[in-house]
């Protein structure tokens, strides 16, 4: 007779009665390796500028309009794809070409985005029966903005250089991707403050029809958390304290209301994310959501209050 115990066998099958190990957590998940990896990465991308950055920015753009599209597709709608990445393509292309020919770049952008509406226009004589103009049209005229037109401000960003103030000298880091980098480092730690404190503390949820999740201490702590950032790295770049403060609060806002925009179209398309291609992040859109909306408004603002000071 075999002494073994009664809670395995010799062929490692485990028997009902034997007690359940809890599953072990994970310390680091994979959204904190996908940043180890892709931190540098942006880092060395954004200093080189060029080419190097270019293409890698029209690939995530046209990866993120894909997102939307396939997401609106769901609902019976079949946007002018090739319309849409053409003209997505074509405003990044005329950010990074005609980069210092404002007059120029403004005209080729309104001639992608015009194109769009036209073109999508045409697509739909060639529709499939039973779908909408309007809905076909719309969809893909507002992938084309939405994720085209708001991402090429992250080109945008990159020519803005910061030499001229407080004795900032040219071509260093701090001039030549000093501006981009305290926008988007700003907006990420508040993504991932107010995810931390709204688990932790959040009570109270501002819409938890379109966001369950988010919570009014959430979105305070993400907010403080932005406005610390960016008055933080403002100073040390040799910003003005004053300037930074307000440009926190309005990235920090906005920067939110993207996030909650996104949720509310996640929410009508029916799905949780828009995409896997970021681990631990999700789609595209699910990591650029916020920066699309803070990007242009901190674009402008260094180009209105702040570039003058560099002059």
């Amino acid at each position: 007779m075999s002494m073994s115990s009664p809670s395995s066998h010799d062929d490692g099958v485990v028997t009902a009665d034997a007690p359940n190990e809890p599953p072990r957590k994970r310390l680091v998940g994979q959204k904190f390796w996908t940043g180890v990896v892709a931190v540098p990465v942006l880092i060395v991308l954004l200093y080189v500028d060029g080419w190097p950055l270019f293409v890698p920015a029209v690939a995530t753009m046209l990866i993120g309009m894909e997102e939307f599209y396939r997401g609106v597709a769901r609902q019976g709608i079949r946007p002018a794809r090739l319309v849409g990445y053409a003209c997505g393509a074509g405003i990044l292309t005329a950010t990074q070409c005609v980069r210092f020919d404002p007059v120029w770049r403004s005209g080729a952008i309104t001639v992608c985005v015009g194109g769009a509406v036209l073109l999508s226009m045409i697509a739909q004589f060639r529709r499939p029966r039973g779908s909408s103009v309007i809905a076909n049209t719309g969809a893909t005229v507002f992938g084309v903005v939405w994720v085209g037109l708001l991402f090429s401000f992250f080109l945008r960003l990159r020519t803005l250089h910061l030499s001229g103030i407080e004795d900032i000298p040219p071509d260093g880091f701090r001039d030549r991707m000093g501006v981009v980098f305290l926008v988007i480092a700003a907006v990420w730690l508040q993504d991932n403050a107010a995810q931390v404190i709204g688990r932790t503390f959040g009570t109270r949820k501002p819409w938890p029809e379109i966001s369950p999740n988010k919570t009014w201490e959430g979105c305070a702590g993400g907010l403080l958390a932005c406005l610390v950032a960016t008055i933080g790295i403002g100073a040390g770049f040799g910003l003005p304290v004053l300037q930074m403060l307000f440009l926190g609060l309005t990235m920090g806002v906005l920067g939110q209301f993207g996030d909650f925009c996104k949720s509310l179209i996640k929410r009508e398309l029916g799905i949780k994310d828009f995409g896997s291609i970021i681990p631990g992040h999700g789609g595209v859109l699910d990591r650029f959501d916020s920066l699309l909306f803070a990007m242009p408004v901190a674009y402008l603002y260094f180009r209105l209050f702040l570039m003058p000071l560099a002059g």
